[in-house]
């Protein structure tokens, strides 16, 4: 069953790609990501490769490209990858909408609390959306690729469940180090704690921190839920996972090798999110054999949270360019 739930997580994934040089007759690629081995973000990556290496072997010649898979983080953090793939220094990531903001603040439009009530919402308004999110990521160096996903966040605490906005007062919490996620907290009246994915663990069992938020497949996949007693499910922010190119690195690339990386076979991104959300139910029963108690929200008590976050809309508003109230208008009006 564990490895089942393991191969079923959509990964965050970053690849970087050893330039050729002028003699070499392939390019090999790097591709690394922050999610474990064995899980479906691992999974797709593993797809990704055969589908490239095969396509550049039947259009450019046999080993015209060689891809090699780095797990783990091994080529670094999110935010480090983002800054990378800016400099050109690495040929694609795939991470969250959110790490992507520091880059490109508009997208943490993508990312406010309580925006989309449905996984069919959050897919039209994002579809809607993709051509200025191209155009967007197109003017800070990123070559938009595909949409993936992390999911529904939820709250995670070793103390008790959040049923109510008051409940996660005086809390600290770790939070993803982006806007919306920490204005959220802090609109809750909780303390957030940027600490970087590889100590949220040890942060947990040392009580820097006494809960975190993130979807049942991440927190499963990096073993944070052993350390909580508590989950519950506020679905307060939906959380896309994107693969860009670095436009720098891309660029430099014949055409005909740049024509083959930026060619996505159609419905690959569905494919990816049905994965996700396929596992939601089983993981569930693994939180409660694992000890965790996990309870949901009612309608309610949803309201109340959507409520008490409702404000991280406008600082995102009064902070934001043009281009970013554009993009938030499109994705409410298409949700």
């Amino acid at each position: 069953m564990r490895s089942i739930l393991i191969r079923g997580l959509l990964g965050l994934a970053c690849l970087s790609v050893v330039v050729p040089s002028a003699h070499a007759e392939s390019a090999t690629a790097r591709m690394g990501t922050v999610a474990p081995s064995g899980t479906p973000w691992s999974a797709l990556l593993s797809r990704t490769k055969k589908r490239l290496v095969k396509a550049a072997d039947a259009k450019l010649g046999k080993g015209a490209l060689k891809v090699k898979l780095y797990l783990g983080g091994k080529l670094g953090s999110e935010a480090s990858l983002v800054r990378r793939c800016q400099k050109g220094q690495l040929a694609a990531i795939a991470v969250s909408t959110g790490a992507l903001g520091q880059a490109v603040p508009e997208l943490y439009a993508t990312e406010l609390p309580y925006l989309f009530d449905s996984h069919k919402s959050a897919d039209r308004a994002l579809e809607a959306a993709k051509p200025m999110i191209r155009e967007l990521l197109a003017a800070k160096g990123f070559t938009f690729y595909m949409w993936g996903e992390n999911g529904y966040r939820h709250f995670a605490s070793k103390e008790k469940h959040f049923l109510a906005p008051s409940e996660l007062k005086g809390m600290k919490m770790r939070s993803q180090p982006a806007m919306p996620h920490v204005e959220m907290y802090k609109a809750l009246g909780a303390g957030a704690a940027t600490i970087s994915v590889g100590e949220v663990s040890s942060s947990l069992a040392n009580g820097v921190v006494s809960g975190y938020d993130n979807t049942l497949l991440y927190a499963y996949a990096t073993q944070w839920h052993k350390e909580i007693k508590y989950v519950t499910l506020s679905s307060h922010i939906y959380q896309a996972a994107i693969v860009v190119w670095c436009s720098a690195w891309l660029d430099k690339q014949t055409p005909e090798l740049k024509a083959l990386l930026t060619e996505v076979p159609s419905g690959e991104e569905k494919k990816g999110k049905a994965a996700v959300r396929a596992m939601n139910k089983v993981l569930k029963k693994e939180y409660a054999k694992a000890g965790v108690d996990v309870k949901s929200l009612s309608s309610s008590q949803r309201a109340a949270f959507k409520k008490a976050t409702s404000g991280v809309r406008g600082h995102f508003l009064g902070k934001t360019s043009a281009k970013g109230k554009a993009l938030l208008k499109v994705l409410e009006s298409n949700r």
